[in-house]
C-alpha cells in the first residue's frame, strides 16, 4: 500500500463571480489499513467492515444528501415539524432512500456545529440584529459626518443601531460530514461519531467570496480518527463541470464589451483637446504636499497655507490659493498630515516687461500653524514663509518656524488657558501687501524659534509653442540668478544699517 503525505488543514477563499448553480464538490473518504496488515504476506482487504470502508460522493451547492439517521427520522410524518422536513419526508418515501454514511447539511437544516447540546434551533442577540441590519456598503459615512462627532450614544434608537452595524455579512454555509459510527448501532440514538464535519463551505454574497474549511486537496489527503480509534483518509476535489467552447466564447464576448464600455467612459471623462497657453502668458502647476510638522509641543497641530500672489500674476482657482491641513496629533514630538493639493497660476509676460523694474516678484508661500487641544485651548505655534522655485522641478524644504512672544503673563496664558500674539496680517511673516520701501524693519518684534514643517513642490510650466524652450530656461535661469544678487545687495544694507546703529550706540555710551 503507497503511503499518502497527510495534508494541514487550512481554509482557502476564492473570488467567485458566477452563480454557484454550477458549482460541484467531491469527497471521497477510505479506512486506513491496520499498521500490522503490512506485515501479512496476504494483500487482502484488512478493514473493519463494522465501519464505513470506502465512500465517494459528488455534491452541489445546498445539494441535500441524507444519512441513516435522517432517512429513518424524517420517513415518518409525525417527526416533521418545518416545511423543509416535510419536504424532506415527501422525498424519502418517493424515492424509497436509505441514506448513506456520507452526507450533508445545508442552510435549511437545523443544524449548529457546537459541542453543547442544543434543544432548539438558537440565535445570538447579535445574529438576531444582523438580520435587520442594513447592508454593509450603505453603511459608510462621509467624513465630515462622522469626524469630531460624540461616539457615545446613550439612548440610540433602531435605525441607528442598523445604520452604525459594520458588522453584518450575508453569508450561505453548507456542511459536509460523515458518519463514522458502527453499522451495527441503533439509528434511533445517533452516536458523537455520527455527525462529523469534514468540510464547511460559506459564500459570502456581498463580496463574492467561497470559503471552503479545509481547502481542496491534490494528490495529498486529509486525515481524521473517530472514537473507537479507527482513522480515515479522505479528499476534498473541486469537480464543476467545465464550460464548453461556446459557453467560454460567449463569456468573453461579455467581458470585451465591459472593457470597450468601460473605455468609452473613460474617454468621455479626458478631454481630447489640450489648451494652450496665450503668448504672453506663462502657467505655473504646483503640486504642494505639506507632509510634517516637527518638534512641536501641543497636539491638535494645523497647518494653514496662503500663496501671496505678487503684481502681475494671478490665478483661475482664488479657491486654490489658501487652505488648511486636517488637525493632527504628535506622535515622538511629530505630526503627519500628508496633505496635497494642485495650484495653477498665471504671469502675464507683457505686462511685466513694460514695468521699469529690474525683476519681477515671485509667489511666496505663507504657513501658519496652530494648535486646538481637547479642551478647545487655541494657540499659534508659529510662521513660515518660501518663496518658489524659480526653476520647475521636483523640491522638498524643511521650514523652520518662529512665533511673536510677549511677558510672562502671556506666557503663562497661552500655557494654561490659550491665546496668544499672532499675526493681524499673514503677509507680514514675509513681505507685508503695500509695502515699498527698499528695507523693511521688523526689529520691534519678539519672537523665538519654533519647529519646522516638512513639505514637498512639484513645479511645471507650460508656454507658448511660440516660445523656444531654450529662451524660457535662460529667462527662469537670469531671473534665479538676479533674486541671488538681490538678496546679497540686501545682505550689505542691513549690515551697513547695523553697523551704523552700533556705532550710535557706542557715540551715547561715551
Amino acid at each position: 500500500m503507497s503511503k499518502k503525505i497527510r495534508k494541514t488543514k487550512v481554509s482557502a477563499n476564492y473570488r467567485v463571480k458566477e452563480p454557484l448553480n454550477n458549482f460541484k464538490l467531491r469527497v471521497r473518504i477510505v479506512q486506513q489499513r491496520p499498521l500490522l496488515a503490512e506485515l501479512l504476506e496476504d494483500e487482502g482487504d484488512t478493514r473493519d467492515t463494522n465501519f464505513l470502508e470506502e465512500e465517494d460522493r459528488i455534491l452541489g451547492w445546498q445539494e441535500k444528501a441524507f444519512s441513516r439517521f435522517e432517512a429513518n427520522f424524517y420517513k415518518e410524518s409525525k417527526n416533521c415539524i418545518t416545511e423543509a422536513q416535510k419536504t424532506y419526508c415527501q422525498r424519502i418515501n418517493e424515492e424509497n432512500i436509505e441514506g448513506s454514511q456520507l452526507y450533508s447539511y445545508t442552510e435549511t437544516d437545523l443544524y449548529y456545529p457546537g459541542n453543547e447540546l442544543l434543544t432548539k434551533q438558537y440565535k445570538t442577540k447579535l445574529a438576531c440584529r444582523n438580520e435587520t441590519a442594513l447592508p454593509a456598503l450603505q453603511n459608510r459615512k462621509p467624513f465630515p459626518e462622522r469626524y469630531n462627532k460624540t461616539v457615545v450614544d446613550n439612548a440610540p434608537d433602531k435605525t441607528r443601531i442598523r445604520t452604525n452595524h459594520y458588522v453584518y455579512m450575508d453569508r450561505r454555509t453548507m456542511y459536509v460530514m460523515v458518519d463514522l459510527s458502527r453499522r451495527d448501532r441503533n439509528l434511533t440514538n445517533p452516536e458523537e461519531d455520527s455527525e462529523t464535519v469534514l468540510c464547511v463551505i460559506t459564500y459570502d454574497q456581498l463580496h463574492k467570496i467561497l470559503s471552503v474549511n479545509p481547502d481542496f486537496t491534490d494528490d495529498h489527503c486529509y486525515s481524521i480518527t473517530n472514537s473507537n480509534g479507527v482513522e480515515f483518509n479522505y479528499w476534498i476535489e473541486h469537480a464543476s463541470a467545465k464550460q464548453t467552447p461556446e459557453e467560454l466564447q460567449e463569456k468573453r464576448n461579455e467581458l470585451q464589451r465591459e472593457i470597450k464600455e468601460r473605455l468609452v467612459y473613460k474617454e468621455t471623462e479626458i478631454s481630447h483637446s489640450f489648451h494652450l497657453t496665450p503668448p504672453h502668458i506663462h502657467r505655473i502647476f504646483i503640486k504642494l504636499d505639506i507632509l510634517s510638522a516637527h518638534k512641536f509641543i501641543f497636539n491638535g497641530l494645523c497647518i494653514s497655507y496662503y500663496i501671496d500672489l505678487p503684481e502681475h500674476w494671478n490665478s483661475d482657482q482664488k479657491d486654490h490659493l489658501f487652505g488648511r491641513t486636517q488637525r493632527c496629533n504628535l506622535n515622538n514630538q511629530t505630526a503627519y498630515f500628508g496633505y496635497a493639493t494642485e495650484i495653477s497660476l498665471d504671469y502675464e509676460v507683457d505686462k511685466a516687461s513694460n514695468v521699469k523694474k529690474t525683476l519681477p516678484s515671485w509667489p511666496r508661500l505663507l504657513l501658519s500653524v496652530t494648535s486646538l487641544d481637547t479642551w478647545s485651548r487655541y494657540r499659534t505655534e508659529g510662521y513660515a514663509a518660501v518663496s518658489l522655485p524659480v526653476l520647475p522641478g521636483k523640491y522638498e524644504f524643511s521650514i523652520p518656524t518662529w512665533r511673536p512672544t510677549g511677558s510672562i503673563i502671556n506666557s503663562l496664558r497661552r500655557y494654561f488657558t490659550g491665546g496668544t500674539y499672532e499675526l493681524e496680517d499673514m503677509t507680514y511673516c514675509s513681505i507685508p501687501v503695500g509695502h515699498e520701501d527698499k528695507v523693511l524693519n521688523k526689529s520691534q518684534i519678539k519672537i523665538t524659534a519654533s519647529g519646522y514643517i516638512k513639505l514637498k513642490l512639484n513645479i511645471i510650466y507650460q508656454t507658448h509653442t511660440s516660445i523656444k524652450p531654450d529662451d524660457v530656461l535662460n529667462y527662469f535661469e537670469n531671473l534665479s540668478t538676479g533674486k541671488l544678487m538681490i538678496n546679497i545687495e540686501n545682505i550689505f544694507e542691513q549690515f551697513k544699517a547695523a553697523r551704523e546703529r552700533m556705532i550710535q550706540v557706542r557715540n551715547l555710551n561715551v
